[in-house]
């Protein structure tokens, strides 16, 4: 009984977050940050900030319940990320949260003391990040402490920022060889998290429908958003049985992730995904 107050606690602060219970979240894309391989010199700090701005103009102009900030330029990711690449964040986003009218989050590949230090002077509602499991793949090693970074959050008194965490690798393979089942059942009994995040291989693909439905009849009460994949093909199939979306790739021009959103498309998903 006890357990099943807790899980409920969770949708409702779940709702509470987004004023949804299955909010549609676009990505706010930075362009690759300075000092990183993909920077372009000519793209300086204000040109990321307009930018950045119409993004978010168009996101909430087609009816978007909640936007994340990203760093996806910065590829390849490294852990933990420069005193510059947080700087450099939180100075855009400072910017054009002052256009935001909906709920905003953090998100800095692939470090997570970086991102709950972002979303607090940001004073960010949510972040999606990496708090547990050891990785190899693409981007090297990622071992990631859920002691440390949780007392981190509580040292910097950012305890009201709600952790959306990923249970399966980025672009490599989990060293925990548990089911995401058993990763997510531990997680939710021993980690403050608000809940969780499952996608495809990497970003830009969705998914398995199987996996997210098993996922939802195993833990009703447990927040799970869609980190990747999202169109507006599929979402009609994937979202009833997940508690949101976070969408980038297919709502941009082109489908092309470092293009700006096309507000075409960004109305078409929210159309498809609101079964408007």
């Amino acid at each position: 009984m006890k357990e099943n107050i807790v899980m409920s606690t969770l949708l409702e602060k779940h709702y509470a977050t987004f004023g949804s219970s299955c909010p549609i979240i676009g990505c706010l894309h930075m362009q690759a940050l300075p000092g990183t391989p993909f920077s372009d010199s000519k793209i300086t700090l204000k040109n990321q900030i307009e930018r950045l701005k119409r993004d978010a103009y168009t996101l909430q102009d087609a009816g978007f319940d909640a936007v994340v900030f990203a760093n996806e330029g910065d590829r390849p990711y490294i852990t933990p990320v420069g005193f510059d690449t947080v700087a450099n964040y939180v100075r855009i986003a400072t910017e054009v949260i002052e256009e935001l009218s909906i709920p905003y989050g953090c998100g800095v590949l692939i470090d997570p003391f970086a991102t709950l230090a972002a979303a607090k002077a940001l004073e960010a509602k949510f972040v999606r990040t990496y708090v547990t499991g050891s990785y190899e793949g693409l981007f090297g090693s990622q071992k990631f402490n859920p002691g440390e970074i949780f007392r981190y959050q509580k040292q910097i008194e950012a305890t009201d920022v709600r952790v959306y965490t990923y249970f399966e690798p980025h672009a490599g393979t989990c060293l925990d060889v548990r089911s995401s089942e058993e990763m997510l059942e531990a997680g939710i009994a021993n980690l403050p998290i608000a809940g969780a995040l499952f996608g495809g291989a990497h970003a830009g693909l969705p998914p398995e429908a199987s996996h997210i439905v098993r996922l939802k009849e195993e833990f009703t009460e447990v927040p799970l958003i869609i980190g990747s994949g999202g169109t507006a093909e599929n979402i009609s199939k994937l979202l009833p049985h997940a508690d949101g979306v976070i969408v980038g790739t297919s709502i941009k021009k082109d489908g092309i992730l470092w293009n700006n959103v096309d507000p075409v498309r960004a109305k078409r998903f929210v159309k498809a995904a609101k079964n408007l």
